[in-house]
């Protein structure tokens, strides 16, 4: 698949971004902090390394900071630029065991949210029909929540802590609200006519993975089942099978999202 890269770049950066803000908003306690900031930057730097990968000169990437106010593209990379900036110096702190590092993940995490919604306003304005939508924005979005539910809730010290309740709540609203939003988009590509985007025909690629599409959507609804039932019975196992059902699901969805357009 050649849009690899970018499905390796957009998923490991909005979970990374996941992983912060828990990070941020109520830390773990079952995990070492700098293990959780570890994992957070090691994922935003393998997806930011990826994303390089797409590119044939890697390093003209520094002319996408020329049009900061014209493009989202530019912006986007301002901010993924803070974003590993703010949290390799929260890492950095960590593993040093120096004070302030606490004081930065929020920045690090609003740095971090401020890009996701510029990387999705990217593929927003693109010419291609099946991304020009505000599920684009759900999309992304949504694993950023999902994400970061499933390192919270198998981070957490107990099964029947507040976090893994909050976590397995989360997780359920986004797949909920994802799911809500299918129907809009659906019947906003049903507007379109048969449009061509040389090379690709996005409507004709999507009628070929809408397979593909359904039981993606299944599985992360049974994963989100599970994972909710584990949380609320606090069965390990059980959110153990969700978390591997809701990460599966986030995959083949990323991989149909690059496919269609």
């Amino acid at each position: 698949m050649h849009e690899l890269p970018l499905l390796l770049f957009t998923l490991l950066l909005q979970g990374s971004v996941g992983i912060t803000l828990w990070l941020a908003l109520l830390p773990a306690r079952g995990i070492s902090p700098r293990g959780g900031v570890l994992l957070a930057f090691a994922m935003a730097c393998t997806g930011l390394l990826a994303s390089t990968l797409h590119m044939g000169y890697p390093l003209n990437a520094l002319n996408a900071l020329r049009h900061v106010a014209s493009s989202w593209l530019s912006r986007e990379v301002v901010f993924a630029s803070l974003y590993l900036a703010a949290l390799g110096l929260c890492t950095l702190l960590a593993l040093w065991r120096k004070p302030g590092g606490r004081l930065l993940l929020p920045l690090a995490a609003l740095f971090g949210v401020i890009d996701v919604y510029c990387m999705a306003q990217i593929y927003i304005n693109t010419a291609v029909i099946t991304w020009q939508h505000f599920n684009t924005l759900i999309l992304f979005m949504g694993s950023v929540g999902i994400v970061g539910s499933v390192f919270a809730a198998l981070t957490a010290p107990d099964t029947r802590s507040r976090r893994v309740t909050l976590a397995v709540m989360l997780a359920a609203l986004v797949v909920l609200v994802r799911l809500l939003v299918q129907p809009l988009w659906m019947s906003a590509l049903s507007g379109h006519a048969q449009t061509v985007t040389l090379p690709h025909a996005p409507l004709a690629a999507f009628a070929q993975l809408r397979s593909l599409y359904t039981l993606s959507w299944a599985v992360s609804v049974a994963g989100m089942i599970a994972f909710v039932l584990g949380g609320l019975r606090h069965a390990k196992g059980l959110l153990l099978a969700g978390s591997a059902l809701l990460l599966l699901a986030e995959i083949a969805l990323r991989f149909i999202f690059f496919s269609i357009g």
